[in-house]
């Protein structure tokens, strides 16, 4: 399956922190937020979140020795969701969708 991302960031190869958008085949635009804050696990884990607006996305924290940023995002997307091509776009940015 193809999909859509758009980071709100500039992307680099050790971020803190990652937020953007994401759209599975042609569904809604839904967020993604990776925080560097909480690495307390042993393998990527991908939580589901819906924000007050009623937009649904999901939560990804990271392991300590992983490093945060565009192609671990999109590795660990991919596994929860089944993707098996990204395409950077210019989507919504994930605040105004919060």
């Amino acid at each position: 399956m193809r999909a859509e991302i758009s980071y709100d960031l500039v992307m680099e190869d050790g971020m803190e922190f990652v937020e953007g958008t994401y759209r599975l085949a042609g569904g809604d635009w839904q967020v993604v937020i990776v925080s560097a804050f909480d690495r307390n696990v042993p393998r990527p884990q991908v939580v589901p979140q819906r924000w007050a607006s009623g937009v649904s996305g999901v939560l990804i924290r990271m392991p300590r020795d992983e490093r945060i940023n565009a192609q671990s995002v999109e590795r660990v997307l991919s596994g929860a969701f089944g993707v098996t091509k990204w395409v950077r776009v210019r989507g919504p940015d994930s605040m105004g969708l919060r």
